[in-house]
C-alpha cells in the first residue's frame, strides 16, 4: 500500500507539472494562474502547493533530476579518459538530435518571464556549484570553479551561435554539425588547459 501511495503521488506530481508547462507554453507563465493549473490537472490549489511551494517551482520541476545528471556526468569516465569526458558527452547529447538543443518550448516560456529568468539563473548557478564541488575531488578548488563556470557557459554560447547561423540561412543539418563542433572545440580547449596544469 505504501508503494502504491508513493506511485500515485509521483503520478499526480508529474501530471500537475506537465499540465502547467503546457499552459505556460500556450498562455505564458505570467498570464497563467495556479488556480488554472489546478483546474486543468483536476486537483485543488492546495494540492498544487503541497507539491510545489511556489508557482515557478512548477516550471522547474526537473531541477533536481537535471543536477543529478550533471553529477553523474562528472563521474562518467573510463580509465584513461580525461577529467571532463563525461561532461563533454552530456553537453554533446543536448544537441545530438536537434540544432536548437532540447526543450525549445521550455526556453520560449523562460524568455517570456523575467521572474523565471531570474530563477533560472539562480538554479543554473546552483548546478554549476554542484559540478564544481564534484570536480574538486580531482583538482584544486579554484581550478574546479573555473572549469565548472566555463562548462556551464558552453550551452548559452552554442544557442547564440545557432540563432546566428539560422538567421544566415544555414540548413538544420549543417547547424547541428557546427554546434557539435563548437562544443567539442570548447572541451578540447578545457582538456588542454587542465592537462597543462597537471590536474589529470
Amino acid at each position: 500500500m505504501a508503494g502504491l501511495r508513493e506511485r500515485k503521488k509521483a503520478e499526480t506530481r508529474a501530471r500537475i507539472a506537465d499540465v502547467a508547462l503546457r499552459l505556460f507554453a500556450e498562455r505564458g507563465f505570467d498570464q497563467t494562474t495556479v488556480a488554472e493549473v489546478a483546474a486543468a490537472a483536476d486537483v485543488s490549489v492546495k494540492t498544487v502547493f503541497n507539491y510545489y511551494p511556489a508557482k515557478e517551482d512548477l516550471f522547474f520541476d526537473r531541477a533536481e533530476e537535471i543536477e543529478q545528471r550533471w553529477l553523474e556526468a562528472v563521474a562518467d569516465r573510463q580509465d584513461g579518459e580525461s577529467l571532463l569526458a563525461g561532461l563533454r558527452r552530456r553537453s554533446l547529447g543536448r544537441f545530438a538530435d536537434h540544432p536548437n538543443g532540447q526543450s525549445a518550448h521550455f526556453r520560449r516560456v523562460l524568455a517570456g518571464s523575467p521572474l523565471l529568468q531570474a530563477k533560472g539563473q539562480q538554479m543554473w548557478a546552483w548546478h554549476e556549484d554542484a559540478v564544481a564541488d564534484a570536480l574538486a575531488a580531482e583538482v584544486d578548488e579554484l581550478t574546479a570553479r573555473i572549469l565548472a563556470h566555463q562548462i556551464f557557459n558552453i550551452h548559452p554560447l552554442a544557442l547564440r551561435m545557432v540563432e546566428r547561423w539560422t538567421e544566415e540561412g544555414l540548413e538544420a543539418d549543417e547547424i547541428r554539425e557546427r554546434v557539435l563542433a563548437l562544443v567539442n572545440r570548447a572541451f578540447d580547449l578545457l582538456d588542454r588547459s587542465v592537462a597543462v596544469g597537471g590536474a589529470v
